[in-house]
């Protein structure tokens, strides 16, 4: 066991690796060698009467950061191990650096490249790349690897390793999980840009192109469930900055997507609804499964010292896809304003934001989905010592049909409305500092009709009272507080109301410090007691020539079973030790 994670964290350590952009015309003036870091294990044990509410009844975890200075390169080297299952195959994956001089900069290995939030963003290329800022040009060209060939692995399809309740081998593609390591071909991509301006004013012209290689996977299994994919994109990027207090933005992109280029190219006889297709066909070869999306926003800023507003359109097209980008939501039509401003030398801040937004933009869905949400937030500094902060929330989720035949039942509808309040004072001396906040919040959400033709309503009301007083001399901290909570749906109504209670304490020149956290609550079901809930924590730390930092914690939770959040009595008895060394 020894040796064997001593082989991993060497592979970690040999693998995970970034150098951040240098500035070659500085290399003189940096150090020649510098390095520093930490090391770290967290050991975690919980016992519980309900195991599936524990994820992992004992965690443990080593962790090694390193950052190695070389003449200003700098190299973070980062190692983690787990109890759980430890997947070796990128180990060797995440080298990149980006050294720059002047107006040039060259990217090497893996890298990110922020061309357009609708062509490339996010994603990690393993290649090169260049930037070039001559006088008022913006140049740029990069290319590289999306991602490596990896096969079908017909015994591990369905295949669930779940240690205790918890699986670790969970790969997440466009929201979904996968139990298994997702066959997918090896996929290739590169991107130009080319612009003029500056930072507050410019135009960029942007292209993309990938493919995925078919000859990258041989077995018949993927060749047979896998087919190879192909992206052209062009956009164009616009931010201009006019006068002191106007700016306005604009990115647009249109996608040709290839769902599957093992078909032969289209005949030209047949109608394909792509424009400039005689341009296109140059540079993406036009098939029946290939399908033109495109997506844009536009946005107009207005910038005064105690007054801005800013607006945003942005429509994407169902569909829309670029092999440059992670993950983005299609099929949306959206409409934003946010306007905010100040009175009396920012005393009181003003902050609002109105949203609206629909799918459906080309009526093939049975159902349109719109949804407005208004968010208004008021904040006084009245004082050093007093200050308040109100907020109001607004939000409809409505469905609306598109054919009268369809029934009611299949529409979803949910509106809520929620108010906060937060008045505050706080009170400091050359002594202690004493700060009293007071918490209020109130929801209320209709959900529509359930299928027992019962509305699905929620009332919450929540309400906490604390203080913190902090003693200057003596390291001593204590914190107290009342909270009340009701919540009342169209099946229940439960309300709990008790108080909270802690203290913490340096000793010895700050170097362990103590700390305790009580919480008690009485339960009211339907207007009948319903038990308490309590937890209790404790923790203590202790720092070693600020190198060495040791840590204990400890926690017991009990809830009564109360037919809304816990269907039955709830315990659960949580350890935890930790320790670090940074040098």
């Amino acid at each position: 066991m020894r040796y064997k994670l001593f082989i991993i964290i060497y592979l970690y350590l040999s693998g995970i690796l970034a150098i951040n952009a240098q500035d070659l015309d500085q290399l003189g003036k940096q150090k020649a060698f510098h390095i520093n870091g930490g090391v770290g294990f967290n050991y975690t044990t919980t016992h519980a009467n309900d195991s599936n509410r524990i994820p992992l009844p004992a965690f443990w975890s080593g962790n090694v950061n390193l950052n190695l200075d070389i003449y200003g390169f700098i190299l973070p080297l980062t190692a983690v191990v787990t109890n759980g299952k430890v997947n070796l195959n990128n180990c060797f994956s995440q080298f990149g650096m980006s050294p720059h001089y002047k107006w040039i900069t060259l990217h090497a290995g893996y890298r990110q490249y922020s061309y357009s939030p609708f062509i490339v963003s996010g994603q990690t290329f393993m290649g090169g790349g260049i930037e070039l800022h001559p006088w008022i040009f913006r140049l740029g060209f990069f290319t590289g690897q999306l991602h490596k060939a990896v096969a079908f692995d017909t015994l591990n399809i369905y295949q669930q390793n779940i240690p205790g309740s918890y699986p670790l081998n969970v790969n997440t593609v466009n929201g979904v999980n996968y139990y298994s390591s997702q066959a997918s071909y090896e996929r290739w991509g590169w991107g130009a840009k080319f612009g003029f301006g500056k930072d507050n004013n410019y135009v960029d012209f942007i292209l993309f192109k990938a493919q995925d290689r078919a000859s990258s996977l041989k077995d018949t299994y993927s060749k047979t469930n896998l087919v190879p994919e192909e992206n052209l994109v062009l956009g164009l990027n616009v931010f201009q900055r006019i006068g002191k207090h106007l700016s306005f933005g604009f990115n647009g992109a249109a996608s040709i997507y290839t769902y599957n280029s093992d078909v032969a190219d289209i005949n030209d006889e047949l109608t394909v609804n792509i424009p400039l297709k005689g341009v296109l066909t140059k540079l993406i070869p036009i098939r029946p499964t290939t399908q033109f999306q495109w997506a844009g926003d536009v946005s107009l800023g207005l910038n005064f010292s105690s007054f801005s507003i800013q607006t945003q359109y942005k429509r994407v097209e169902p569909y829309y896809k670029s092999m440059g980008i992670t993950s983005t939501l299609s099929d949306l039509e959206m409409f934003s304003v946010q306007p905010s401003w100040s009175i009396l030398h920012q005393k009181i801040r003003f902050i609002h934001s109105f949203q609206y937004q629909h799918d459906n933009i080309n009526h093939y869905k049975q159902l349109t989905t719109g949804r407005v949400n208004f968010n208004t937030a008021v904040s006084a500094n009245l004082s050093n010592k007093w200050g308040i902060d109100l907020n109001y929330n607004y939000f409809n989720m409505c469905q609306t049909r598109q054919q009268t035949n369809l029934p009611d039942s299949i529409q979803a509808q949910q509106i809520s409305n929620t108010f906060t309040i937060a008045p505050r004072y706080i009170y400091t001396t050359s002594k202690f500092a004493d700060a009293v906040t007071l918490v209020g919040s109130y929801t209320d959400m209709d959900g529509g009709k359930m299928q027992n033709g019962i509305r699905n309503t929620v009332r919450n009301f929540y309400a906490t009272l604390n203080n913190s007083f902090s003693l200057y001399k003596g390291g001593w901290s204590i914190n107290s507080g009342l909270n009340y909570n009701s919540a009342k749906t169209a099946m229940s109504n439960l309300e709990s109301y008790g108080f909270i209670a802690g203290v913490s304490k340096s000793l010895f020149n700050n170097t362990l410090g103590l700390s305790n956290n009580n919480t008690l609550l009485w339960n009211v079901l339907d207007g009948k007691p319903n038990g308490n809930t309590y937890s209790i924590d404790l923790s203590a730390t202790y720092s070693l020539k600020a190198r060495h930092v040791l840590g204990l914690g400890f926690n017991y939770l009990y809830s009564p079973a109360n037919g809304v959040y816990n269907a039955h009595d709830f315990r659960q008895t949580r350890v935890m030790l930790s320790y670090q060394y940074s040098f």
